[in-house]
């Protein structure tokens, strides 16, 4: 058994350790979803404000294309 771990059982360091795999994939899952969620966002206000850029902007032409 490792020292850091102390007098715990094998069983109760591998319940925790998969524990935390979880928050963390919780965690990850959550902010993938807020990148997205800001993506579209900010696609949406570039769509609603194209007629203000120039006529010679890539955005404005739709050929730009998105991180997905």
């Amino acid at each position: 058994m490792n020292a850091a771990v102390g007098v715990r059982t094998p069983a109760v360091v591998l319940a925790r350790v998969g524990r935390q795999q979880t928050q963390r994939t919780l965690v990850s899952g959550f902010m993938d979803g807020l990148k997205k969620s800001r993506r579209r966002e900010a696609q949406h206000v570039i769509a609603r404000y194209a007629h203000l850029l120039p006529l010679d902007h890539p955005w404005r032409r739709g050929s730009y294309r998105w991180k997905s």
